[in-house]
């Protein structure tokens, strides 16, 4: 549940210092790329990579 906080948190900052450098604060945007990151690592955990030797 910590991984899942931090990943909000760092794309809520990432979303803001992109904003600051475009001007464009879209909240079109950010809710595609937070629902992106979190799908992302929703299936990341369901589905770890296989570690092959």
């Amino acid at each position: 549940m910590k991984n899942l906080f931090y990943l909000l948190l760092g794309s809520l900052i990432g979303w803001l210092i992109w904003g600051i450098f475009t001007k464009d604060f879209s909240p079109n945007g950010f809710s595609l790329l937070l629902t992106g990151l979190i799908l992302g690592f929703l299936t990341g955990r369901r589905n770890p990579k296989e570690v092959t030797e």
